[in-house]
This record gives C-alpha cells, sequence and structure tokens, in this order.
C-alpha cells in the first residue's frame, strides 16, 4: 500500500461526504485495508503481531450496524 494509494482513497472518503454511510464504509475499509498491510509487513514483527490481533474482530459474529 503505498502513500498515494491511501491518499486517492482519503480522497474518495472526501468526495463521498454528502453520503456519510458511503464515505463511512470507505473509511471502514481503508482502515481494515491498512491494518492489513501493517499485518504483512515482516520488518515489524511485533507491530504486524499486534495489527493481526485488531483484524481478528472481522472474524468475529455480531450485527455491525450503522445508522
Amino acid at each position: 500500500m503505498t502513500r498515494d494509494d491511501i491518499n486517492k482513497r482519503v480522497q474518495m472518503i472526501a468526495d463521498s461526504k454528502g453520503d456519510y454511510e458511503v464515505a463511512h464504509g470507505l473509511e471502514d475499509g481503508l482502515r481494515d485495508d491498512f491494518i492489513a498491510y501493517i499485518a504483512s509487513l515482516d520488518l515489524l514483527p511485533a507491530l504486524a503481531e499486534k495489527a493481526k490481533i485488531v483484524l481478528s474482530t472481522n472474524a468475529m459474529e455480531f450485527p455491525r450496524y450503522c445508522a
């Protein structure tokens, strides 16, 4: 995930502010993808392990509701 990738996605979120549910979904997606990117890094194993723990909540079964 490059800085340019991140900037493009942040701009997509900014462009979607008029539809807050879309913007929220894009924001959640960016956060998940960034954490997954950190989890994949071999250079920082302690940080990667923490990121994997954070991502583990994605597998938990419970309703995720947005108003």
